[in-house]
This record gives C-alpha cells, structure tokens and sequence, in this order.
C-alpha cells in the first residue's frame, strides 16, 4: 500500500458511513472471503408509467404487488466485511449478513427501484440525544460503537437503517468492472485529529473512500430511512479522488466543486441545492458555571417525534417543538416557555448499560431537523413502508438529470450499468440499535430490457 500522509485536521470531518470499505493493493480483505461477482444481474423492464413516489408528510402503504409481478427479482446476500487496520468501526458487526432484494423498471423519463430486506425491528434514530449519569452531560448515540480502554462496549452506535448504491460515472473509473466499490476504497490510513472542545490531539487509523485519479468519478444514492420517512428523498451523492490527498473522504454532495487547495475545499455552486435539514445542536454555558455544554437545540415538552426526527414545521411559532435556552448542572433543561425537561426523572433519556434506557424510539430527542433537498441532492425521490417485518423502500430518479458537472449517472442511453449495495440494518437476535457499518454486495449489473 502506498505510502499514507499524515494530516493535522482542526476540524472534526464528518465521516459518511459509506466511506468504510476494503482495498489493499487490488487485493480484496473480506471475512468470509467473497470475489467481486460480475454475473449478479438485474433487469430493468420498460412500462408506459413508473409508480409515484408521495410527497413528504404522505404515509406510502407498500409496493403494488401487481404492477411489480413482471419485473424480475434479484435476491443478493450482503456482508458485513473484515476491515483490516479498523479495530473500532466494525467491531461487533462483522460476518453480519441479510438478504436484499431488488427490481427494476424504467419509462420514457425515469427509473426506478424496489428494494425489500427483512429484520427484526425499524430503525429510524439519528444521534439520538441521551443524558449521561456520570458526566451529568447530555450526549448523541454515535454513528459507531465506542469502547473503554480495555475494548469493552460503553455505547453501541444509534443510527438509521439505509441503504446505498453505487454507480460508475460514465465508466470513468477503470477498476469498478473489476473491482466494484472496492476500486474507491481505501484502508488502514493514519491521520491526526484535533478534538474541538478539548484541544487533544489524537491518532486515528480509518478507512477512507475516493477514487484514483481526477477524471474518476462514482455515482452514490444513500437512502436513510429517517431521511426517506421524513423528506421523501434518498440522498444524492459523489466520490471523486479530493484531489489526490489519501487521508480525506471523497463523498461529496451533489453541485459541491472543489476550490483547487490541497487538501481541498469543497462548496456548493448552486444557493438552490437546499440544507436538507440541520443539526438540533447547540452549545450553552451550563447555569453558574463558565462550562461549555451540548446540549438539543429544540425538543417537544409532550408527544412522541413521527418517524424519530424532527420537522421545520415543528420549531415555528405553530409547532409543537420548544427552544432550549439553559441547561443546570444536572441536566435540566430550561425551555423557552418556562417549563423543564428533567432527564434524571425515569429512563427515557438516560444512558443504561450500552443504550438508552427506554427503548421507545419515538420519544428520544432526535438529533436533526430533517427538511428535503431543493437542488441536485435530492435528484433521487423515494418512499418508504415498514411491513411489520421488514422495510421496503422505492426509489426514482430521471434517466438523465440536469446535472452538468458529470456528477450523476446517465442512465438515458439504457447501456448496462455495473453497480454495487450497501445495507445498514439490525440483525435478528442482535441488540444493536441499528447495524452502522454497511453489510455490502459488490459486482452488480443492470440491464434494461428494451
């Protein structure tokens, strides 16, 4: 493997979950081993109109049996694989596997996916906001499990069920036929991170994704089940090769250019692209005191959160949400009306054991407001339906978008795609809040069935 640079961040970067594959050297490192397949194939089938995906706020009931009977069913078996160089990420969820199944069709403008998977419970939290008894602090589940010194679990990861594909742009990336994900994923690399509220500077071993040179380019759908739920959208991203520094992720949000620098700064070039909803985050002075905590931003006195999230619409003057404007040495939060949230009163919010005391997802604090993309981020549409088994999720986007960055597939000339899955789930018997590190299917083909 080549060399790895090391580089000093002064920001925490925010890790996509995506990020996390296996490469070394061409040479692929799963547990249990599995190659790459290229006979893995999906057919796309032509109709005269595809499904409609609702609008946020709608509840979609399921999959029409009848209008998918023709479309023929690929069932793929995704792992959890054997990241070497990552003892913390993957820990826990290694060799977990399920079954996913997909479908295909397309008309005159549009494409479209169903994609089915059983487990045994709906996940739909991100970073949920819990109080730590011993710190006195309020803190959010992570997007992975944390560990003591020892290797014991403190803190199992909370976040969303998902799914994700992935796709070659215009073939730019010479080891996807071969290689799939596996050609942008890049491990055991070593960098130095600053911690922002402490000044501590520390080592991490992580594995980054990005392409290998600057023409290359991957097309990436991530559909997080509390995003979907809430905004009727998957998440539209790219992965490109930043700029030749080997320490940094790649995962870019649609419209997002790079400024040059190195390493490389990436902005929006459209005002449109939308926020796709914020962090319910803030840091306030804990009463009496000259301490610095995190704390949520906004919460609901009374009543659950719908689909484990909060909306816009929740913290306006109408919504139900209210501002939090202190926080005291023991955790009460001091809301806007004057009333208290007291996590020291029952288990709903209180950390037990490795998890939140009360299992009732819908009453923990979310850690985002989740609003939907305006621009080329939320290219993809996409609804939701929990079966009281499993989730099915559909998906559509335009066989060919506006974009003119070369920052989505082109599906328009109905030539056949090579693309590879991702799945974030609990699996049965497990008592993980949600699988963080992506069970993964490499080697897919789509064709279209003309």
């Amino acid at each position: 493997m080549k060399k790895s640079f090391i580089v000093i961040s002064l920001m925490i970067l925010s890790v996509f979950s995506l990020t996390y594959c296996t490469k070394n050297d061409g040479v692929l490192n799963l547990n249990p081993p599995e190659a790459a397949s290229t006979g893995d194939t999906l057919f796309s089938v032509k109709v005269a109109a595809g499904p409609t995906i609702l609008s946020p706020g709608s509840t979609w009931g399921g999959a029409d049996t009848l209008f998918w009977k023709d479309a023929p069913k690929l069932t793929e078996t995704v792992t959890v694989p054997e990241v070497i160089g990552d003892v913390v990420s993957f820990s826990g969820f290694i060799g977990n596997s399920n079954k996913v199944t997909l479908q295909s069709v397309y008309d005159a403008n549009n494409i479209y996916f169903l994609v089915q998977w059983d487990q045994a419970q709906p996940n739909m939290e991100s970073s949920p906001w819990y109080y730590n008894t011993s710190t006195k602090r309020w803190a959010q589940g992570g997007a992975a499990p944390t560990y003591d010194v020892n290797g014991i679990l403190t803190m199992q990861s909370f976040v969303s069920d998902q799914f994700d594909m992935i796709y070659n742009i215009n073939n730019s990336c010479a080891g996807f036929v071969t290689q799939s994900c596996y050609g942008a994923c890049h491990q055991n690399v070593s960098s130095l991170v600053m911690d922002t509220i402490t000044g501590n500077i520390t080592s991490k071993i992580t594995n980054v994704m990005h392409t290998n040179g600057p023409s290359e380019k991957l097309d990436c759908w991530r559909a997080r089940m509390y995003f979907v739920m809430n905004a009727s959208q998957a998440i539209d991203y790219y992965i490109d090769w930043n700029g030749g520094v080997p320490t940094a992720n790649a995962v870019h949000g649609n419209q997002s250019v790079s400024n040059g620098a190195n390493p490389p700064v990436y902005s929006s070039t459209a005002a449109t692209n939308g926020a796709g909803g914020v962090s319910n985050t803030q840091s306030l002075t804990i009463t009496g005191t000259s301490i610095k905590a995190s704390v949520p931003l906004w919460v609901k006195p009374s009543g659950g959160y719908i689909n484990a999230a909060l909306i816009p619409s929740d913290t306006t003057s109408s919504g139900t949400a209210v501002k939090v404007i202190a926080v005291d040495s023991t955790g009460i939060l001091t809301l806007k009306n004057g009333s208290t949230l007291n996590p020291n009163t029952g288990t709903t919010y209180v950390q037990v054991g490795t998890g939140i005391g009360n299992n009732d997802q819908s009453t923990w604090i979310p850690g985002k407001i989740v609003a939907p993309y305006t621009g080329l981020m939320g290219n993809v549409g996409a609804n939701a339906h929990w079966t009281g088994k499993g989730w099915q999720l559909l998906l559509k986007r335009a066989l060919k978008t506006p974009d003119v960055l070369q920052q989505d597939v082109d599906f328009s000339s109905l030539d056949t795609q090579q693309f590879g899955i991702a799945l974030m789930f609990q699996p049965v018997g497990s008592k993980n809040a949600a699988d963080n590190e992506h069970a993964i299917k490499p080697g897919l083909t789509l064709k279209f069935k003309q």
